[in-house]
């Protein structure tokens, strides 16, 4: 079977870009199906991760209409130029590559619907993948204005429309999964794998705290900055590292203001993130939402406990509370600090946790999760 993977790009160190390199070259590795990939925001820049010398990569250059510098009317003469364009590369794409399945992200939104219709017309089966809060995927949720909300309105109701046509979307949580039944005939729950090999935590007497993600609004870091200046004062000798991509300045500015710099470290992303959490004891996650954050599955795979807000919608799957982590009311950093006072205050307890994380999100094995992938390519 011939399978194709159509992504904006993949350029950051980020969970969505490993992730999607993880299952194309186990696909490519460990069954008989060709798979391939293309990408039309890549622009020249290398892939983030290394990809198996098995798939092919057939990349074309189609940059989306940016908002930030365009005036209002300018931005939507640019989309439907990029949505022309978009449609005659992908066709192009198609006839050379010929797939019996083409599969997409959520990250594709803005073309959507001529990935689902043009795939369809040629008799190429899709599946979506949705790897983010699916609330959030809609054009018009971030516009205020009530006259261009509606219009937008209405580009979100013609793309979603399309879906009809889909074969299938995949989510990465039960909850997530009921709002796209709306939407399509078909809807599969299959969570994220792990993707790196395990590096396991050398010292659970080390103060040392970690977290990981892009430098983003989503990620909670000034939520997680809070947080920490209520325990700095008690808790010295213990230091905070946030790893990830991004710009860092509004950050590193509440840093300053509250004093941190000595005990908080803004760092940038690695792509050797297990050997970060081998050298921790304890990890957090300050999400205000998340699709399924495959991070808190890989910091329990290297033996860390885990203490995250009860964010919509992932933390509540991976974590058993309790056993292996902490879930603590979502936004309140009161409750995430007596969160983290609970497993700073105990070497036992986070060494006792950490254990049980590491054996049980063996669930999520690549094993595991790509056998569903399997099964759902055979049934489609």
């Amino acid at each position: 079977m011939r399978i194709l993977y159509i992504v904006n790009k993949m350029t950051h160190l980020a969970g969505i870009e490993r992730i999607l390199s993880c299952k194309m070259n186990y696909l490519a590795e460990n069954t008989e199906h060709q798979i391939m990939l293309t990408t039309y925001e890549q622009q020249d820049e290398p892939l983030s991760f290394p990809l198996s010398d098995k798939i092919e990569y057939f990349p074309f250059d189609v940059p989306m209409a940016e908002r930030t510098g365009n005036t209002f009317i300018g931005w939507i003469e640019d989309n439907i130029n990029s949505r022309y364009l978009f449609r005659k590369e992908f066709k192009k794409i198609l006839f050379k590559t010929r797939p019996d399945i083409v599969i997409t992200t959520g990250y594709t939104y803005p073309v959507l619907d001529i990935f689902i219709k043009t795939s369809h017309y040629m008799g190429i089966r899709t599946i979506i993948e949705s790897h983010i809060q699916s609330e959030t995927v809609s054009m018009s949720r971030y516009i205020y204005n009530p006259i261009v909300k509606r219009l937008f309105s209405f580009w979100d109701w013609y793309i979603l429309k399309s879906l009809k046509r889909c074969n299938c979307v995949v989510t990465l949580t039960h909850y997530d999964a009921t709002y796209w039944k709306k939407y399509t005939t078909r809807t599969e729950v299959i969570p994220n794998m792990l993707t790196i090999k395990p590096k396991y935590v050398d010292d659970y007497s080390v103060k040392r705290i970690i977290c990981a993600g892009r430098y983003a609004p989503q990620k909670g870091y000034d939520l997680l900055l809070e947080t920490w200046r209520q325990l700095a004062s008690d808790y010295r000798d213990w230091h905070l590292f946030i790893f990830g991509n991004g710009d860092r300045t509004p950050y590193q500015r509440i840093v300053d203001r509250l004093g941190l710099g000595n005990c908080v470290h803004l760092m940038d992303a690695t792509p050797n993130i297990a050997e970060e959490f081998s050298h921790s004891s304890l990890y957090v996650m300050s999400s205000r939402f998340e699709g399924f954050p495959l991070v808190l599955g890989e910091a329990m795979s290297c033996g860390l406990p885990c203490v995250s807000f009860d964010c919509p919608h992932g933390p509540r799957d991976i974590i058993r509370d309790g056993e292996d982590g902490l879930l603590v009311e979502n936004g309140n950093i009161q409750k995430l600090a007596h969160a983290l006072q609970q497993l700073m205050d105990s070497e036992e307890k986070r060494k006792e946790m950490g254990l049980n994380a590491k054996k049980n999100i063996h669930r999520y094995s690549p094993e595991s999760i790509m056998s569903l992938w399997i099964t759902l390519f055979r049934n489609l």
